[in-house]
C-alpha cells in the first residue's frame, strides 16, 4: 500500500490533495480531492496549501534522496483528479482571484514556477475536462496523458472577455511553439477533444476512460523517471523554459469588481 498524505486548507481543514507515495516505485500520485470545490476550481488554499505544498514536499524528499546519494532509478509525480470527477480543473476560483490583486504571484504562479522547475519528470493525467488554469495546470507538467472517452482542453477566457494573465501564458508558451495553435488556442478558445490534443501534440498520450488515463500516466512515469536519476533534469528543464519562467511575475492587478 502507498503511504499517503492529505493536504488541508489551513483555515477550516478542507482536503484539497492526497498524496500517494509508492516507495518501491518512487513514484508521486497527487490527487486534485474536489472537497473544496466540485470542479476542482484554483483557489487560493487548493494552490498554496494544496498543490504548491506537495509539490514542495516532494521536492524536499527528492533533494535529499540526492544528497544522500539514494535516487536509485529515478523518480515521477503524476497529477490526477480523484477518479470520480468528471474534471481535471475547471479553472480559477475567477471573483476571488480577481479580488486580490497579489492572487497570481503569491499563488497561481508559484504552482507553474514549481512545476517548470521540477526535479522529476511530472505528468498530467487529464481524466476529464480543463478549462482555462485548469487547462495551463495541465500543461506546466512536463506531460500529459488525455481521457479519449470525456473532457476537453480549452483556454475560454476570449469567451467571457478575460485577459489571459501573464503566467499562464508562460505555462502555455512552455508547450505550444506555433503561432496558428497559439492562435487557436488563445484567440479562438477551441476546445480540443483528446483526438485533436495529441494531434496538435498538447498531450503525449491518449487512453480510454478515467482509470485507463491513470494507468497509461503511470507507464509513462515508469519510462521516464530514469532520466531524473543523475540530477540534471531541473538544471536542463530551466534553460528550455526561461522564458516562460521570466512571465511567472506580473504587476499586481488592481481590482475593479
Amino acid at each position: 500500500m502507498p503511504a499517503e498524505t492529505v493536504y488541508r486548507c489551513s483555515k477550516d481543514q478542507t482536503p484539497l490533495v492526497r498524496c500517494e507515495f509508492y516507495e518501491k516505485e518512487h513514484i508521486w500520485v497527487l490527487y486534485l480531492m474536489g472537497q473544496q470545490t466540485k470542479d476542482n476550481r484554483l483557489t487560493h488554499t487548493l494552490l498554496k496549501d494544496g498543490l504548491l505544498a506537495a509539490l514542495r514536499d516532494v521536492r524536499r524528499q527528492w533533494n535529499k534522496w540526492v544528497d544522500s546519494d539514494e535516487v536509485g532509478d529515478g523518480a515521477a509525480l503524476i497529477t490526477s483528479a480523484e477518479l470520480s470527477s468528471k474534471i481535471f480543473s475547471n479553472g480559477l476560483d475567477l471573483f476571488n482571484a480577481l479580488q486580490d490583486p497579489y492572487f497570481f504571484n503569491e499563488c497561481l504562479n508559484p504552482v507553474f514556477s514549481e512545476l517548470l522547475t521540477f526535479p522529476i519528470p511530472t505528468i498530467a493525467a487529464i481524466g476529464g475536462h480543463a478549462f482555462a488554469a485548469g487547462c495551463t495546470l495541465a500543461l506546466a507538467h512536463d506531460y500529459r496523458v488525455m481521457n479519449a472517452q470525456r473532457g476537453y482542453l480549452c483556454m475560454n477566457e476570449i469567451e467571457f472577455g478575460a485577459p489571459i494573465p501573464r503566467g499562464m501564458l508562460g505555462a502555455i508558451q512552455s508547450v505550444v511553439k506555433s503561432s496558428t495553435l497559439m492562435r487557436k488556442i488563445v484567440l479562438e478558445g477551441h476546445r480540443f477533444p483528446a483526438s485533436e490534443a495529441l494531434d496538435a501534440d498538447l498531450v503525449d498520450a491518449t487512453a480510454d476512460g478515467q482509470e485507463g488515463t491513470l494507468r497509461r500516466a503511470w507507464e509513462l512515469a515508469e519510462h521516464v523517471k530514469s532520466r531524473a536519476a543523475k540530477n540534471a533534469w531541473q538544471v536542463n528543464k530551466e534553460l528550455v523554459h526561461r522564458e516562460s519562467l521570466a512571465m511567472q511575475y506580473e504587476p499586481p492587478r488592481v481590482s475593479k469588481l
